[in-house]
């Protein structure tokens, strides 16, 4: 759980500051490199490691879509 609050921290300043999707791209895909990676060395591959790893990019994720909503200026906004 803490990780997916830092995760979700990140992913808030990421949208937030930057609001780059190819940064977010990247940076999910790191994720679920290193996440996977891990659960192979220390453990086995199994549906609730799988759901882990997902879990873990909807929080990385969804910090990112609202810094990207909060971190939008009026005056920036095409309506």
């Amino acid at each position: 759980m803490i990780v997916a609050a830092v995760l979700f921290f990140i992913g808030f300043l990421m949208g937030w500051l930057c609001n780059i999707l190819a940064a977010l791209c990247l940076s999910s895909a790191v994720i679920f490199i290193l996440s996977l990676m891990t659960f192979l060395i220390f453990a086995e591959i199994d549906i609730l490691h799988v759901l882990i790893v997902f879990g873990y990019l909807l929080a990385h994720q969804a910090g990112y879509l609202l810094g990207a909503y909060l971190g939008i200026e009026p005056d920036e906004c095409n309506y």
